[in-house]
């Protein structure tokens, strides 16, 4: 009888801990729905033509067409929200900021920095920016393909950048056909964008050719640029159906989606639409590399995710950010080895049906009262109903696009992205770096002078860095169950 009273308590207690955990994932589950804040949101796009006289002649033209107008990507510096927009016909603008203004559609765009950079007749002005990013020295970082309607060369692709403290242009960079395009197909789509700045002068930007699977890599301290083939990515037809209404991603690029570059290990992050894999290239071989890139090791862990990623993002804490095509938002902390178990969803939304653009940032304006000495970062991402876009069946009459905002510690608080002590150490060596970029930003006048030299022997810093040994043996043993800090 005692035995059997003791059982039935130790069932009980049993079935409580199975109870409280049903309660606690219901939860969870429930409080994933509620992680995002919306910041911006369109039913569709809107631009301040300045008057309505104008902006009925812009419709009348067919300068625009509220039908045409997609946003693509997203960034912000300081009270100023930077979205780019697909070069369609009917699109008067590609990079805008969100102005103080509201029309029927939503928060009204004005062009960056005004109404010239949008004409491009003449090649002087903006024709699609597909990608932008904004580096730690102010200033904002272009990727135009050239496109009109994705496919038709307008003009030569270029790379542009803006002061921001100014709105001034500081330099426009053309981006040579033998390196934009592959020489033999005559292909080329330059749609992702990652920029690496060990000072002012010495910056990298890298791109990808979303046609082609090759990498774009540009040196700002000569303004010399190099492309590497060397099938960086491969797509993978079994995953070329999206979880959304069976969206077939064939009728899309599916080579390289969204990069993402880590400053806790200098790794540039991307993947493909139609996979389940994640590729990734450190940037000290594409610094060391040259014209052919043969001494460029590109890695890959292959079918790691249950579904397609499209943008992603690194925290300076090296949590890499990523959409899912399932309206999820998951996670995973570099110092875990990449498997599934370590693989996190921290926000669960029908908003978040495609993220086309994420960026990491500190102390949002839109979030709150901004605290310098904590220095919060921020996800911020941009979604659209990429499916509606495709098949072209927008309702217009409900929300199509959303910026979200969210605080990168609450994403992963209590998920398997949250290591404190790895944080710690990572915060530490972040202010190393920035100690020593600051240092470096002092000579950077030598540095230009001795930029070879700085390039290697930056890249005998880096494989010496703790970080890059700890992530090298990582990912060796990234089939193993046990990871040890």
């Amino acid at each position: 009888m005692t035995k059997w009273l003791l059982l039935m308590a130790c069932l009980g207690i049993a079935c409580q801990n199975i109870r409280g955990a049903v309660v606690r994932e219901n939860s969870s589950r429930k409080k994933l729905t509620n992680t995002l804040n919306v910041i911006h949101e369109w039913k569709y796009v809107d631009y301040d033509f300045g008057s309505d006289e104008k902006r009925q002649a812009a419709i009348q033209s067919g300068e625009y067409d509220r039908t045409k107008n997609y946003p693509l990507d997203v960034d912000q510096w300081q009270d100023k929200t930077f979205v780019t927009m697909l070069r369609y016909d009917g699109v008067p603008s590609s990079l805008n900021v969100v102005s103080n203004k509201t029309g029927n559609g939503g928060p009204l765009l004005q062009p960056y920095p005004d109404w010239s950079f949008a004409k491009y007749e003449d090649c002087s002005g903006i024709v699609s920016a597909n990608k932008i990013a904004i580096d730690e020295y102010e200033r904002l970082w272009v990727l135009d393909s050239g496109l009109v309607n994705n496919i038709q060369p307008m003009c030569s692709p270029k790379l542009l950048a803006f002061d921001l403290t100014t709105s001034k242009l500081l330099k426009q960079v053309e981006i040579p056909h033998d390196v934009a395009v592959n020489a033999t197909t005559g292909k080329g789509g330059l749609a992702s964008l990652a920029v690496q700045a060990m000072d002012s002068v010495n910056t990298m930007v890298y791109m990808a050719d979303n046609k082609d699977d090759a990498l774009i890599v540009y040196q700002n301290a000569d303004d010399s640029f190099h492309r590497l083939s060397s099938h960086i990515s491969n797509h993978n037809f079994r995953s070329d159906k999206m979880s959304q209404e069976n969206l077939t991603l064939k009728e899309v690029d599916n080579r390289v989606f969204g990069m993402a570059l880590s400053s806790v290990t200098h790794n540039l992050y991307y993947s493909p639409l139609s996979s389940q894999n994640l590729y990734y290239v450190n940037t000290t071989s594409l610094m060391n590399s040259q014209n052919q890139g043969n001494d460029v090791q590109y890695e890959s862990v292959q079918d790691v995710f249950s579904s397609q990623l499209s943008a992603k993002a690194v925290s300076k804490n090296g949590v890499l950010f990523f959409g899912f095509t399932n309206n999820t938002l998951g996670c995973w902390n570099e110092h875990q080895s990449l498997d599934r178990q370590n693989i996190d969803i921290v926000a669960r939304n029908e908003t978040l049906q495609m993220v086309v653009g994420m960026k990491i940032k500190q102390n949002l304006p839109q979030s709150g009262k901004v605290n310098n000495t904590q220095r919060n970062e921020h996800l911020l991402a941009l979604t659209n109903k990429k499916q509606d876009v495709l098949n072209n069946d927008l309702n217009l009459e409900r929300v199509n696009f959303q910026i979200l905002d969210a605080n990168v510690n609450d994403l992963i608080r209590n998920s398997r992205c949250a290591n404190s002590d790895n944080q710690d150490n990572n915060q530490h060596n972040y202010n190393h770096n920035q100690a020593r970029h600051s240092s470096k930003s002092d000579n950077q006048n030598n540095n230009q002078h001795n930029n070879q030299a700085y390039h290697s022997s930056k890249s005998d810093n880096w494989d010496n860095n703790n970080n890059q040994a700890h992530h090298s043996s990582k990912f060796d043993n990234q089939n193993n169950n046990q990871y040890n800090n």
